[in-house]
């Protein structure tokens, strides 16, 4: 467990060191919300680096209440499923964020700083892939090509890391025209995850409506109509 807490002062040093340059003050709500998922996280992964004979990596099972255990009819959660459910639902949650910092902005008149997108992008990228890793850690990589649900969910994940590794300024440079092409898999990397939470049969409704509702908003003539409302109501 001090390995645990070691990690975290690490990561809360270098968000310090960070914090040094104003514009990164922009994106101290995100990294506090990073660090206190992985808080959460630590808190059921048990890491052995010095007692030999022991698994480097095991999980503590979630104890459940009364009323829980009576829901899901079972007395806890593995921690390893646990683990791997929650890094998925950050990842979730931090590409639909990101899916709707473009129509915010055009609702708001304002764009968001690139430095703080890139943040949101990054957070999915790292939460996808501590998701990815989980599985693999349990279940293996073949698993991944025999059922469709991991098949979505294995490709959502490549995009998401491809788009995440392209997010700098260097790399538009470098890609030019094609980072435009390749960043617009976003929207299959959105459809992907869905598909995968619903073959799953996970509490993927409220998911799938807010990613619909994101591709709603930014269809040319809503985009078209958003800004002559606008353009009239100044």
């Amino acid at each position: 467990m001090n390995s645990q807490f070691s990690y975290l002062s690490n990561i809360s040093i270098f968000t310090a060191k960070m914090l040094s340059k104003k514009h990164y003050l922009g994106i101290l709500p995100i990294l506090l919300i990073v660090l206190f998922v992985l808080w959460k996280l630590a808190q059921f992964v048990d890491i052995n680096l010095y007692e030999s004979g022991q698994d480097i990596l095991s999980f503590i099972d979630l104890e459940l209440t009364d009323e829980e255990a009576d829901r899901l009819d079972r007395d806890f959660i593995p921690g390893i499923e646990h683990v791997t459910s929650l890094t998925g639902l950050w990842a979730i949650r931090f590409l639909l964020v990101a899916f709707f910092m473009t129509p915010v902005s055009l609702l708001a008149g304002r764009s968001f700083p690139l430095y703080f997108r890139q943040t949101i992008g990054i957070a999915a990228g790292f939460f996808s892939l501590l998701h990815a890793l989980m599985f693999v850690f349990t279940e293996g990589l073949f698993p991944v090509f025999t059922r469709f649900e991991l098949f979505f969910g294995f490709l959502a994940f490549l995009i998401i890391m491809s788009l995440t590794l392209t997010s700098s300024k260097k790399a538009m440079k470098l890609l030019k025209r094609r980072w435009k092409s390749l960043h617009r898999l976003v929207y299959l990397a959105v459809f992907l995850v869905v598909a995968h939470l619903v073959l799953l049969d996970q509490s993927w409704s409220i998911y799938a409506m807010l990613f619909g509702f994101g591709f709603f908003l930014r269809l040319k003539p809503v985009k078209k109509r958003i800004t002559r409302i606008k353009s009239t109501s100044k």
